[in-house]
């Protein structure tokens, strides 16, 4: 019965009268899901609301971070990122994360504000209007055992010996890589670039589509204007002379159950080329692009990718210094991320 009701309904609409009813369920399929994604991120992220541990947790890494990343710099700037440990402190005093810190995240927060403090000490600076001696004391009562003066939140590397684990079995390459911001300014050969675009062309992809590209830019003024967009390099831009920007095309994705694919075959394609230009020695630091429509559109006439195309990280490289720092960027525990059910 229902199969004959179908193809009287066929009959009195046509196929065109079919195929505007079938666009216009996909229109609402797309609206309904969109909406539906837009009101899950509005509930569970943290720019509308903040409350609970790990929304808490969330800010702590962000400003913790940045204070890593203010460790990177030999010539340490006093009272560097106050604003940071301003934030930091009102969440460390928090019951919530006072009784969490076993956890990984919430541990290493309380571990660099002690470092921060205690450089300070040493470089003979004063920084109680902002970070009291009894506030260190208490951080360092907080952590009990797991504090310690050798600890550090940016760790000292020589580019010899950084590169030695390449030829590594998996496991000690993967754990040997990391974001490197410290470059001599030399430009990384074209050849050496293209072997490791190359090598991440291996990378997985949603039915084989591939909907990857890699743009090289190597003109300093347009490279400045980008990082300046981008914000998250201040103090490292002056040697960057080449960025790599990852995008995917959107032309590649066929059902609105693919609205969020591309990230996900763009991330792939991410981590697999962070791999792979490390393995032919390149140093590099993925610099996130989640940025909002008017960014994209101050893009026009730095990068002009075509419309149909998302930007999913931009990656400096170049070639490291004699001698650098990279931030610890502590990984999470595997209790905290493995789920057995």
């Amino acid at each position: 019965m229902k199969s004959k009701i179908k193809k009287l309904i066929k009959r009195i609409l046509g196929s065109r009268g079919i195929g505007i009813i079938s666009y216009a369920n996909k229109i609402r399929l797309l609206v309904v899901n969109f909406f539906y994604d837009s009101s899950l991120y509005f509930k569970h992220s943290t720019v509308f609301n903040q409350d609970g541990l790990k929304k808490i947790e969330c800010q702590l890494i962000l400003d913790y971070h940045s204070v890593e990343k203010g460790l990177l710099f030999k010539n340490t700037k006093p009272r560097f990122a106050q604003n940071r440990i301003e934030n930091l402190h009102p969440n460390l005093d928090l019951d919530i994360i006072m009784h969490n810190v076993n956890r990984s995240q919430i541990r290493v927060a309380y571990q660099v504000m002690c470092e921060y403090y205690e450089l300070h000490q040493e470089m003979g600076v004063d920084i109680s209007d902002y970070y009291t001696i009894s506030q260190y004391e208490n951080y360092k009562s907080i952590l009990g055992h797991s504090y310690s003066k050798k600890f550090k939140g940016a760790i000292n590397y020589q580019r010899e010996y950084f590169y030695t684990s390449v030829n590594s079995s998996f496991d000690v390459f993967s754990f040997s890589r990391k974001s490197i911001r410290e470059y001599t300014g030399e430009l990384v050969s074209t050849a050496l670039i293209d072997q490791a675009i190359t090598l991440a062309l291996n990378t997985p992809s949603v039915c084989n589509r591939q909907a990857c590209k890699v743009y090289l830019l190597e003109d300093k003024e347009r490279i400045d204007k980008l990082l300046t967009i981008q914000g998250g390099l201040t103090g490292y831009t002056e040697n960057i002379n080449q960025v790599l920007i990852l995008s995917v095309d959107r032309n590649y994705f066929y059902s609105v159950g693919e609205r969020n694919q591309l990230y996900i075959d763009g991330g792939m394609f991410l981590m697999n080329m962070l791999y792979a230009l490390h393995f032919y020695k390149i140093a590099n630091c993925p610099a996130n692009w989640g940025k909002l429509i008017r960014e994209e559109k101050q893009l026009q006439g730095i990068v002009d990718l075509p419309e149909s195309e998302k930007i999913i990280c931009i990656v400096p490289i170049g070639i490291a210094k004699e001698e650098f720092r990279v931030t610890l960027s502590q990984r999470r525990e595997l209790c905290e991320v493995l789920v057995k059910n």
